[in-house]
């Protein structure tokens, strides 16, 4: 998986996310807001996917409609790739709509492969109404495991006085971020919800992973292109699913973090100040 601009690629990689100005035309738009009202959302006061609580087929005929509108605009900018992971990603309205800083779950072995989210704006979204902000650089952090049962620490905007990179989208805009960044929204403040929607990419030779903590290993789990669509809402009510092991392996110091963890690299990477060093100290 890589970007056909070098320019982009360059920045990908030092940042860990990028922007794509006009990835969604209108027309697309349209038929997303279609696709959207028949979610039913009311009084949302939280960040909401539809592939946490809808059946599999209407989870099945979001991704085919996200995913094929979203191809054309792909293959402009990448290549050796793979997509799946159609989704809505919504954010509701007030105080709790909120999402910390965090990392996304692995979707493949990230020492050997790389993967995406491309988050695309149905309309503006800015900081008012909770835009995507990431640590710059912060996906080279860590060589961390993150999974249902193993979750990725969080860690408060207000820990992170340097480094952020906030990223406001025009409708129709999208950022593309690696799952492996530290990443979050602040709430949304305005008075509708804040519309999105959701692609995974990955680099093509990689197969779709899923791990789950067992006592002292990670069990690998092979899934389908679309697990997410038909089997993450069966993981979230503890139910089982098909499964088939790939591997099994002993944890090892830095692939199960805490949030102590980030705050420590955080430190590292953003030192204090001798001005800031000398305010915390008369704020004790």
């Amino acid at each position: 998986m890589r970007l056909k601009s070098t320019e982009l690629q360059s920045e990908f990689d030092e940042i860990g996310a990028i922007k794509i100005p006009k990835f969604l035309q209108k027309d697309a738009l349209e038929e997303i807001k279609e696709l959207y009202n028949e979610l039913g959302l009311i009084d949302l006061k939280h960040t909401y996917t539809n592939v946490k609580d809808k059946s599999a087929e209407f989870n099945n005929k979001v991704n085919q409609i996200i995913t094929g509108l979203s191809k054309e605009s792909i293959a402009n900018h990448f290549m050796d790739y793979q997509i799946s992971g159609g989704a809505f990603l919504i954010k509701g309205i007030g105080e709790e709509s909120h999402a910390m800083l965090h990392q996304d779950w692995n979707v493949v072995d990230e020492s050997k492969f790389q993967s995406a989210v491309i988050f695309c704006a149905i309309h503006d979204i800015d900081e008012r109404n909770g835009c995507i902000q990431v640590l710059k650089g912060s996906h080279k952090w860590f060589n961390n495991i993150r999974g249902l049962n193993n979750p990725s620490p969080i860690m408060e905007f207000s820990k992170a006085k340097k480094g952020l990179i906030s990223f406001p989208l025009k409708a129709g805009d999208a950022i593309v971020f690696r799952h492996s960044v530290i990443h979050g929204s602040k709430p949304n403040f305005t008075n509708q919800n804040r519309i999105a929607t959701m692609v995974s990419i990955a680099s093509k030779d990689a197969d779709y992973i899923n791990y789950v903590k067992e006592e002292n290993e990670f069990k690998v789990l092979k899934v389908s292109a679309n697990f997410f669509n038909q089997d993450f809402s069966r993981l979230w009510s503890n139910k089982s699913i098909d499964e088939i092991v790939l591997d099994r392996f002993k944890i090892k110091d830095g692939m199960s973090l805490v949030a102590s963890d980030y705050l420590e690299a955080y430190n590292n990477r953003y030192p204090l100040s001798t001005l800031d060093k000398v305010k915390k100290m008369f704020n004790r």
